[in-house]
């Protein structure tokens, strides 16, 4: 019997699904590259630019951190969005040869909503002494490292993923855990060199020591309120406070408040 002869093909490449704001951040840089926005050029507003993409403000953030963290644009704070002068505007699209940045922050961020308040409500029934002083221990490095002048974010993914054990729920634990994995990715990093000020520093270590007297005194309420407000703060910090509703979902009744 005669043998198939073999077709060769072309080499082919694995294609995924692009997220949003790889999607929006394409478009942006194919306006770089056409010339619509020069090296040096500055970058209209938020609002602006989201109503001309037909996009939320929010998800244009995501994919300005993205352009960010490739090196295409720069935030310059108190002053506008500029494209870099040295943007590898010759090179393939940005696209097509970077790796892939993995999930948006504000997709991550609306999973913490999630799941953060159900660790605290969780965490204040479930707890032990041994749990909640382990917390309180990761305060004060928190603490120490701010005063030391040098970033918390280690600290805080531990803080975090020390409340998602403490609510005694695997399942939570291992959602958790990833969500502070992913922080330590490049667009987080971004964020962080941008936002991270004393002022939003201090909130953070009152709302965690809120967060702990709450734990320590059974309060589930405390507990759930205390993250709630910690997570719509630091939402409007990274986000802007438009559209930020949107991306809220409905307000959690801790078990103590709901009907039997």
């Amino acid at each position: 019997m005669p043998q198939r002869q073999r077709t060769e093909f072309p080499s082919l490449k694995v294609v995924r699904p692009k997220r949003m704001y790889e999607q929006i951040a394409e478009q942006i840089e194919a306006l770089i590259r056409n010339g619509d926005f020069a090296p040096g050029a500055r970058l209209p507003g938020e609002r602006e630019l989201a109503e001309t993409i037909g996009v939320s403000r929010p998800s244009l953030r995501e994919a300005l951190i993205a352009l960010e963290t490739l090196g295409l644009i720069e935030v310059r704070v108190g002053d506008g969005t500029y494209v870099r002068a040295a943007s590898p505007v010759s090179a393939a699209p940005t696209w097509i040869q970077s790796k892939d940045l993995g999930p948006g922050p504000l997709e991550q961020f609306r999973a913490r909503r999630a799941v953060e308040p159900a660790c605290a409500e969780l965490a204040a029934a479930a707890a032990t002494a041994q749990e909640i002083a382990a917390l309180e221990k990761c305060l004060e490095r928190i603490i120490a490292t701010i005063d030391a002048g040098r970033s918390p974010a280690a600290e805080h993914a531990r803080f975090h993923v020390l409340l998602a054990e403490a609510s005694h729920n695997s399942i939570l634990l291992s959602v958790a855990s990833e969500l502070w994995r992913l922080r330590s990715g490049e667009m987080w990093e971004t964020l962080r060199r941008r936002v991270e000020e004393p002022e939003s520093l201090a909130k953070g270590i009152a709302f965690r020591r809120r967060l702990v007297a709450s734990l320590r005194a059974r309060d589930a309420a405390g507990a759930c309120a205390a993250m709630q407000a910690h997570l719509d703060r630091v939402e409007q910090l990274y986000f802007g406070p438009e559209d930020a509703a949107r991306a809220k979902p409905p307000e959690r009744t801790p078990r103590s408040r709901r009907r039997r």
